[in-house]
């Protein structure tokens, strides 16, 4: 589902499977929960790279929270000590605590979700730690479907997935002077995929447009899995039709069997589209 607000919760781990279930966050599960339903936001576990103070491994000093905004490109900051405390932060989404425009780069390192996250991400998260020190947080899993990505570029909300050792300095640093990698940039969490799937195509015929000029694409529903999707880019409307399929069952992550997969791809052409 598309993620236009982000919770990330300082947790030093262990992280379990699902956030919700990590302790002491299950003394808050459900009006926890509640309170993210309400704006759609999602929930991440997130620590800093390297080593974990025994006092906040402890839980002897507060922890940090971020709120994330990805709509209006904010962070609110703030940290919390109890459970209940999280509780209160979730429902400061229209109201962020100290807010700021200044970027967070989650990678993915959550091993007991999928063991590829912890041989590889700790890596990708050392080696941009390097070059972005202090911006750079491990997070637990930001996987799924079209919104699969180990790298998360908040809070603009670009996702991006394949990204090893050798390629994120480079990816990351040249989308921050806008250059997109398009073999493994996987959109934003707040678009429709459909959305996405447009986006990309836009962004791969018509090197006159910069993904941080474009607004949000709009998504209209044709009927079942048929979509049309209307980008203003600075060139004129970008429409085309999108239908969204399942794949054939097929192994998705170095952890599990295999799962079928929704695909979105483009259909055909609408009038008024740009011109490269």
């Amino acid at each position: 589902m598309p993620a236009p607000y982000w919770l990330l919760v300082g947790h030093p781990g262990p992280w379990p499977r699902k956030p919700i279930d990590a302790e002491p966050l299950t003394e808050v599960a459900g009006p926890l929960s509640k309170q993210l339903g309400r704006v759609g936001a999602r929930l991440q576990l997130v620590r800093p790279h390297g080593r974990v103070e025994e006092a906040v491994r402890e839980g002897r000093t507060p922890l940090p929270v971020f709120l994330v905004d990805v709509r209006r490109g904010l962070v609110g900051r703030s940290t919390w000590h109890s459970p209940e405390d999280l509780v209160e932060l979730a429902g400061r989404f229209e109201d962020l605590p100290n807010p700021s425009e200044e970027p967070l780069f989650l990678v993915c390192t959550h091993g007991r979700k999928d063991v590829c996250c912890a041989i590889s991400g700790r890596v990708v998260a050392a080696v941009l730690d390097d070059v972005l020190p202090g911006a750079v947080w491990e997070t637990s899993h930001l996987g799924g479907d079209r919104f699969a990505g180990n790298v998360a570029l908040l809070p603009e909300g670009s996702m991006y997935g394949r990204v090893d050792g050798d390629t994120a300095p480079r990816v990351v640093l040249d989308h921050l002077d806008g250059r997109v990698d398009l073999d493994r940039w996987r959109g934003r969490s707040s678009w429709h995929p459909a959305a996405q799937v447009v986006v990309h195509r836009l962004l791969g015929e018509d090197p006159r447009v910069r993904l941080a000029d474009l607004p949000d694409p709009h998504v209209e529903v044709l009927a079942d899995d048929v979509f049309r999707v209307t980008v203003q880019a600075p060139q004129g409307p970008f429409v085309r039709v999108v239908r969204r399929t399942m794949s054939e069952p097929h192994v998705l992550s170095c952890t599990g069997g295999p799962k079928a997969q929704a695909l979105f791809a483009i259909e055909r052409e609408q009038e008024n589209t740009t011109t490269p």
